[in-house]
């Protein structure tokens, strides 16, 4: 409970992640679905693949059902870290 009074930092920043991948061609994200700090990632190439390249950029997230990739941003997560994660889906 500690960490409530920050949640809305994620919830920005898990927008900002959305938002940002959404414009990007290999990628679609409902943004109507945006509504905390989960980020459920459309991928139009394999998701395995994404998840095994960001991982190469030193992002852990893994693959879902429906080629899909899941982010979630927590209390760990920094301004920098979402640009680096905007980067490394921008790489694909």
């Amino acid at each position: 409970d500690h960490h409530i009074e920050r949640l809305e930092e994620d919830h920005v920043r898990a927008r900002r992640v959305a938002e940002a991948i959404n414009a990007m061609d290999n990628f679609s994200v409902d943004m109507d679905a945006v509504q905390s700090n989960l980020v459920y990632v459309n991928c139009n190439i394999p998701a395995a693949d994404v998840v095994s390249s960001l991982g190469e950029h030193g992002i852990d997230m893994f693959d879902l059902p429906y080629n899909r990739v899941r982010v979630a941003i927590h209390l760990h997560i920094t301004d920098e870290d979402v640009e680096r994660i905007i980067a490394a889906f921008a790489a694909q």
